[in-house]
């Protein structure tokens, strides 16, 4: 179980990480 726990914060850093790169892309393109 606490391994799952640790997977799944992992997959949520990930996907924040990614939702910053898209918004700064955007941000790039607007420019």
């Amino acid at each position: 179980m606490p391994c799952g726990k640790k997977r799944k914060r992992h997959k949520i850093a990930t996907h924040k990480r990614k939702k910053r790169l898209r918004k700064n892309r955007h941000k790039s393109k607007k420019k």
